[in-house]
């Protein structure tokens, strides 16, 4: 089955959807909505443009496509959520769990993440691009062979994240605490503070091979 939810006058964001009456549809397209408290669990393919979700669950969901454009999302319920290759572009993100998700290859642009939980998120080969997390936890996060270009975390928790063989271009996490983090040479060419540099340098050290002696 399939709905799609369309409302191209302006101005946008006049539809209340509220609940949502067709929670088994496999392809869900909202465009120009507000959706609340809805069960999107059961849609193989969701695309939401130009529209509001607010505590809405995916939680478990497995997306062959997942597209969120020029929208905001507030209070999420998405654990382990299954959306690799999944695209984000404009999208700000409020106050949402996608605690052991999987997005691997996906696309994440003009993004910004508040109080999100990420923790235990699969984000291998993600590609961020002027991308902001803010106070979001990524404990055991999984960044390896992700892209970072103009990306900033400020207040973040980064425990046990994983950045092995990332790749980093003006990414600022001066404000982070790295010292638990796994695969620091995937930092390299981050940016960092003089006080990490000092707190970062033992293993660094490590990660090279040196034999420090005192």
């Amino acid at each position: 089955m399939k709905t799609t939810i369309q409302n191209p006058a302006a101005p946008r964001l006049t539809q209340s959807l509220d609940p949502w009456d067709d929670a088994a549809d496999e392809l869900v397209e909202i465009d120009s909505a507000i959706v609340r408290e809805a069960d999107l669990v059961s849609a193989k393919r969701l695309s939401v443009d130009a529209s509001r979700l607010e505590s809405v669950s995916l939680t478990g969901a497995v997306f062959d496509t997942l597209e969120i454009t020029d929208s905001e999302c507030n209070r999420l319920e998405s654990a382990a959520v299954q959306a690799h290759k999944a695209t984000m572009l404009r999208v700000c993100m409020t106050d949402c769990r996608l605690t052991g998700s999987e997005f691997a290859e996906a696309e994440f642009q003009d993004c910004v993440f508040r109080n999100v939980k990420f923790d235990d998120v699969g984000f291998r080969f993600v590609s961020f691009k002027r991308v902001r997390f803010e106070g979001c936890i990524l404990r055991e996060a999984d960044f390896s062979n992700a892209k970072f270009s103009h990306v900033v975390m400020t207040d973040c928790d980064l425990e046990g994240a994983n950045f092995t063989s990332a790749s980093c271009k003006d990414f600022d996490v001066s404000a982070e605490d790295l010292t638990l983090v796994k695969g620091l040479l995937g930092l390299k060419g981050a940016t960092i503070s003089e006080t990490q540099l000092m707190q970062l340098a033992p293993l660094l050290a490590s990660e090279l091979g040196f034999q420090v002696i005192e």
